[in-house]
């Protein structure tokens, strides 16, 4: 995704579902598996910590 570096996190939620459709997870998953190149990247680093940022909230007992 072109200037991803520009993106708030929820623009870049936003851009991402524009891109890859309604389900938000899974398209920042898309983003995050796009941007990775085989080599850790900045751009691959911010897409990843968005997919996990939902993960990170719920907790497990």
């Amino acid at each position: 995704m072109t200037d991803w570096q520009n993106l708030t996190e929820h623009d870049a939620i936003e851009a991402a579902v524009a891109e890859y459709g309604k389900d938000r997870v899974a398209s920042v998953a898309y983003c995050a598996l796009k941007a990775y190149d085989g080599r850790d990247s900045a751009e691959n680093r911010v897409w990843f910590r968005l997919f996990l940022k939902p993960a990170k909230r719920k907790r497990v007992a």
